[in-house]
This record gives structure tokens, sequence and C-alpha cells, in this order.
């Protein structure tokens, strides 16, 4: 003799097979992780030690997934792209990296470390464009200050430039994406290592507050 079920029953267990079947074929998530630039310092080991404060990010960004730019005033955030880590984090770690780099200094904190020596100089630093087009291009643009331990800036200036992210087939676009944010953070790395260099080789021409305008050579 047959049985039969609830139609209620049959249809809920039709609809959790069919989302465990949607679940199954999810893209993998994809973690990505920032690096800093190959070593390639040029100048002298500078006498310095500096720590970097908190960057003030955009709000869009304080999220783990990878946001880009999709036209106009529309935005992805991509699910399955996603930092390793918050994107300040990853930003200000690489930044200190690449300057302990380019200073050859071994005495740099890095927030949210605290710095275990006196420190010579602060830097500080305002983000306010740090994201791309997929397959195509990503734009910094940043203010940036140096301070002495305790004092007001001696030194600011901006940044702002966009670096080629082109992926040779669109499964490579985030790694591409990726790239192009490291290498404008070595980029900045790189002018603000070379306004320190003057200030500790020049401090008499650099005393008093103001803009600095990077040369074209130092914004490379």
């Amino acid at each position: 003799m047959y049985q039969i079920r609830p139609i209620g029953a049959t249809l809920a267990a039709v609809v959790l097979a069919m989302a465990l079947t949607a679940c199954g074929h999810s893209p993998a998530v994809q973690f990505y992780s920032l690096q800093p630039a190959a070593a390639n310092a040029t100048g002298a080991p500078l006498d310095l030690a500096l720590s970097i404060s908190p960057a003030q990010f955009p709000r869009a960004l304080a999220r783990s997934q990878i946001v880009t730019r999709a036209g106009g005033s529309r935005v992805n955030v991509d699910e399955y792209h996603v930092w390793s880590a918050p994107l300040e984090y990853e930003f200000l770690r690489v930044l200190g990296d690449d300057i302990a780099s380019d200073t050859q200094s071994d005495r740099i904190a890095v927030y949210p470390k605290e710095a275990a020596f006196k420190v010579d100089y602060r830097v500080t630093l305002d983000v306010l464009q740090f994201d791309g087009v997929a397959g195509d291009s990503v734009t910094l643009r940043a203010r940036w200050a140096i301070a002495p331990a305790t004092g007001d800036a001696i030194a600011v200036g901006s940044f702002e430039q966009t670096e080629p992210a082109h992926a040779a087939t669109e499964a490579d676009n985030y790694d591409a994406l990726v790239s192009a944010h490291s290498a404008l953070i070595g980029d900045l790395g790189r002018l603000i290592s070379a306004k320190l260099r003057e200030l500790v080789n020049h401090p008499e021409g650099s005393s008093a507050p103001g803009r600095y305008a990077p040369t074209a050579q130092a914004a490379r």
C-alpha cells in the first residue's frame, strides 16, 4: 500500500534541495593582500625614527569586500573578492614597508603598533579615493603631512595618480587591480621618503610649515 506524503513536506524538501544545489555552485571567495614594492633604495640610509598615524579613509571602503567603480555614481561591492585584512591596515602596513625600504630605516612604527623608540617625525594621511575599475585602472588621491614628534606639520602635500590595471583575461582582473593598488602605495611611499630625506639632510630649509610640491621624479 502506498503512503501519501503531505504536499507541504514535499515542497519543503524540493526547496531545500534546490537551495543546497545553488550553494554548491557558488564561486569560492578569493582573498587579496597588498604587497610592498620591490626594494630599490638609492640613497644613503637615514638616521630616522618615524611613526605613521591612522589614515582617514572613505567610509565606502570600510568593508572587507573590494569596491570598484561601475560608471557614473554607481559602485560594485564584490562578495567573492575580499581583502584579507581591513584596507586601512593593509594600506598603512605596505606604506610603512615601502618607506622603511626607501629610507633604509628599521625604526618605523605603523598604526596600530605604538613606537617603542623616540620618534623624530610623524606622518599623517587623509585618503580621499583609493579604488578603480576592474580591468582598467586604479586611482589614489591623498593628502599627507609630516610633523615633528610634537608640534605642527612642517611639510604637507597632496598625491593624485592613476595606475593601469589591465589584465590578459577577465579572470585576472582582480589580481591586476590589487597589483595596481600596491604600485600606487609604492609611489606615494617614495614621494614621502624623498621629503623625509630632504628634512633630515637639510633641516634648516624645511623648518617652516608649508605646502610641499613634489617633482615629477619624486612622484613616481
